[in-house]
């Protein structure tokens, strides 16, 4: 399988690469995960559907938040599912008691919603 080519966001520039135009990265990057009490799902929306999800995992109780890094979530899909449509991120907690109850953005940091087409090389 040494043929197989790698699909990267950024390469060393002394690589030769092909841009896939094929497939985007959606990334939901530097999420503060202590701003939110239990696991949670997060959730990449397109014109208010959602394609597809991601599960956050908390360390069990007693972990110190203040050692926790800001999370980064990856959503390698396929460029017409993100095309010519308006994307947004939903935050699920688990085990929310009201279904739909959100966590306040302005507590998890300045997360940001990035859109990178990706690199091949060999």
């Amino acid at each position: 399988m040494s043929g197989a080519r790698k699909t990267r966001k950024s390469v060393s520039i002394s690589e030769t690469v092909a841009v896939n135009t094929r497939e985007v990265n959606v990334a939901v990057e530097g999420l503060d995960t202590s701003a939110i009490a239990t696991s949670f799902a997060v959730h990449l929306v397109k014109d208010g559907q959602r394609i597809a999800s991601r599960f956050f995992l908390h360390a069990p109780d007693g972990a110190d938040a203040a050692q926790r890094q800001p999370a980064h979530f990856d959503f390698l899909l396929p460029i017409d599912a993100v095309a010519d449509g308006k994307l947004s991120v939903e935050i699920e907690p688990a085990g929310s008691p009201l279904p739909g109850q959100r966590p306040q953005l302005e507590r998890m940091g300045h997360p940001t919603l990035s859109v990178y087409l990706m690199l091949e090389s060999d």
